[in-house]
C-alpha cells in the first residue's frame, strides 16, 4: 500500500522516497494481518468494474496483493506495483497460496509509474494511491497509464467514518508540519476526487461497509497498536513526549465506539469508478 511516502507525523506516516530519512513504517508491525480487513472491499471494487478475462489490469500501491489477486482470479492479466519491496514479497506468497500465477509484481512509485501512456484497460488502487505525497501528480499518473475508454477504480476511507476518525485522532496528538502534504483522507471526499480526476469523461461513486471481527474495542486497539506500522511509529514518537500514549489510546477508543456492533467494527468505505 506504499509509494513515495508521507513525512507528516500522522497515522499515514511513511518513509521518504529514498528510505534514508525515516523508517518505512509499512515494514513495521504485521501488515499481512492488517490486510485481513480488505478482501471483501477488493471483491466489491473488482466486481463493480466488471473486470473480464484477458483485460490488462494495473494495481497501484498493491500492498500484499488483495486486489491484484482478486482481479487475476477473474482471468485478467495483472501487474501489481508497490514502493515497499517487503510487501511485494508477501504478495507473491499470497499469490502462491491462492493457487494462481502470472501476476507481474514490480517496485514502483505512484508518482512515476514505469509504463507507457495508455498501457492498461483498468487501473486500480485500494487504499494505496491515497498516501502519495503529491496527489495531483499521482492522479495524473493513474489517468496517463489508462487506455482511452479504459476504467479507473479506487477504494478510499471517507473522513467522517471509522478509519477517518482514527486519522483525526492521530493528527490531534502529533505536531503538524507547516509543509505537510495533503491528508490522505481527502481522497475520501467526493468533491476533491472529482477535482483531482477532472480529466476523466465519467466518474461515479459507490459505498460499502465491511465488518472486521473484534472481541472488544480494547482488542482492536491491541491489534492496531502492535500490527499496524503507522500507529506503531506514532506510539514510538509519543513515548518520550508530553502527549502520553494513554491519551491517544483513550481518544482512539472513543473514536471507534460508534462503529462497534455485535463484536465487529463497521468500516465504511468509498469506491470511485471513472472512465477515461
Amino acid at each position: 500500500m506504499s509509494k513515495q511516502i508521507i513525512e507528516k507525523l500522522d497515522i499515514n506516516t511513511k518513509s521518504t522516497k529514498t528510505g534514508t530519512a525515516n523508517t518505512n513504517v509499512w515494514e513495521l508491525g504485521d501488515y499481512r494481518s492488517i490486510s485481513t480487513m480488505l478482501p471483501q472491499i477488493s471483491f466489491h471494487l473488482v466486481n463493480l468494474l466488471r473486470i473480464q478475462p484477458g483485460e490488462s489490469v494495473l494495481d497501484v500501491a498493491c500492498g500484499n496483493g488483495n486486489t491484484a489477486i482478486t482481479a487475476r482470479r477473474r482471468g485478467a492479466n495483472v501487474t501489481g506495483v508497490d514502493f515497499t519491496l517487503e510487501l511485494s514479497e508477501i504478495a507473491k506468497e499470497e499469490e502462491r497460496i491462492a493457487g494462481i500465477s502470472g501476476i507481474n509484481w514490480k517496485k514502483a512509485d505512484a508518482h512515476d509509474l514505469p509504463f507507457e501512456d495508455e498501457s492498461f484497460d483498468v487501473v486500480l488502487s485500494t487504499f494505496g494511491h491515497m498516501f502519495a505525497t503529491q496527489p495531483d501528480i499521482a492522479a495524473k499518473e493513474l489517468i496517463r497509464v489508462t487506455k482511452k475508454g479504459g476504467k479507473i477504480g479506487l477504494a478510499t476511507w471517507p473522513p467522517e467514518l471509522a478509519i477517518g476518525s482514527i486519522f483525526r485522532v492521530n493528527s490531534k496528538h502529533l505536531p503538524q508540519k507547516p509543509d505537510s502534504p495533503p491528508s490522505p483522507i481527502l481522497w475520501g471526499n467526493t468533491d476533491i476526487i472529482q477535482q483531482r480526476l477532472h480529466d476523466l469523461s465519467e466518474i461515479y461513486f459507490d459505498r460499502g461497509t465491511t465488518v472486521f471481527p473484534i472481541l472488544s474495542p480494547n482488542h482492536f486497539w491491541e491489534f492496531m497498536s502492535t500490527k499496524y506500522g503507522p500507529l506503531i511509529k506514532v506510539l514510538e514518537i509519543l513515548k518520550d513526549s508530553e502527549n502520553h500514549p494513554e491519551l491517544l489510546r483513550a481518544d482512539f477508543l472513543k473514536a471507534i465506539d460508534p462503529y462497534v456492533v455485535e463484536n465487529g467494527l463497521r468500516l465504511g468505505y468509498l469506491l470511485t469508478v471513472g472512465k477515461k
